[in-house]
């Protein structure tokens, strides 16, 4: 009586709702309880009658929140096209029910904790190796990943197999990669893949590089494997050639995403190489075979988005 009293008034009286009536649509009648409820043509279905006639119910009332809150809760804080289904399964038509319901969600609190958006922190300035132009692999950024096994020799018994890792150096300006694969993780194998790849590149000025177990000493009260920047043979390989290298701050894996990222490039290009060859006999040879596949793709990728439209220049790694 409330929000409808006219339409109320001339179903009592046996005329039709005003013209200008919101639920005119709806084909409103009264039941025997005097309640007004949804019309429509299923009224010889053998649905119950919540479903058939469901109540009209005015969507600004207090009374429709109470119930939108309710129905949202039995669907467990699902989105509005659950929310809706159980209220119109429930027996109401709430009007402009659509827009009640989405603003009744807006605002749920249980459904920001669990669908809100994070809050980002701003990031800092990039270093400036990473904004200075220079030739490139001058600015590198090193990571290690892997293992993968492979056969080293094969007996009457089967196979013997051992395990392979990569060192993947990337240059912080043009984001080209460099592989070069190491037989076990020691600070030897790593000084002569630092020598091959700087023989093949050229000199570098700084490297870059977490501080993880990979690169950092002290790893012999764990019994680690691993390759010391500090140990004294890779240091004076650095000190020769006049490198520096810079470590992360920790638990600071943010600061290495320009690597982190060109691993899981690597990773994919590798992963169909794998996938198509098969990894039951691979080898040392064929692995390096495909690191070298993988780098020459990465390299030749776009690095700026090709847009054909607007007849854009594609700049190459290479």
């Amino acid at each position: 009586m409330e929000w409808f009293k006219s339409e109320i008034f001339n179903l009592h009286q046996g005329s039709p709702v005003p013209a200008n009536s919101p639920i005119l649509s709806l084909n409103p009648f009264l039941d025997e309880y005097g309640v007004l409820r949804v019309g429509g043509r299923l009224n010889h279905s053998t649905l119950p009658t919540t479903e058939k006639n469901p109540i009209i119910m005015p969507g600004k009332s207090h009374l429709a929140i109470l119930l939108i809150r309710h129905f949202h809760g039995k669907v467990l804080h699902q989105g509005r096209h659950f929310t809706e289904g159980a209220i119109r399964a429930g027996g109401f038509w709430i009007t402009n029910g659509k827009r009640r319901v989405g603003s009744v969600i807006s605002g749920c609190f249980q459904c920001r904790r669990l669908r809100g958006k994070q809050q980002n922190q701003i990031m800092a300035d990039l270093p400036t190796d990473r904004v200075t132009q220079a030739q490139p692999f001058t600015y590198v950024g090193v990571d290690v990943f892997g293992p993968w096994s492979v056969v080293t020799r094969r007996t009457r018994g089967g196979q013997a197999s051992n395990k392979r890792w990569t060192v993947l150096f990337t240059c912080l300006s043009i984001r080209a990669v460099h592989i070069e694969l190491v037989e076990e993780m020691s600070s030897s194998a790593f000084i002569n893949a630092l020598r091959r790849f700087i023989a093949i590149r050229g000199n570098v000025i700084e490297f870059r590089s977490d501080r993880g177990t990979n690169f950092v000493g002290a790893t012999d009260d764990l019994g680690v494997h691993a390759i010391s920047v500090e140990n004294g043979f890779v240091r004076k390989l650095l000190q020769e050639k006049q490198v520096s290298w810079v470590f992360n701050p920790p638990h600071a894996s943010h600061m290495g995403g320009v690597w982190e990222r060109m691993i899981g490039v690597v990773r994919r290009v590798l992963d169909s190489l794998l996938l198509e060859h098969g990894q039951k006999n691979l080898t040392h040879d064929v692995l390096a075979t495909f690191m070298a596949e993988v780098s020459a793709i990465v390299n030749a990728r776009p690095i700026v988005f090709f847009n054909a439209m607007d007849k854009q220049l594609c700049i190459y790694n290479n």
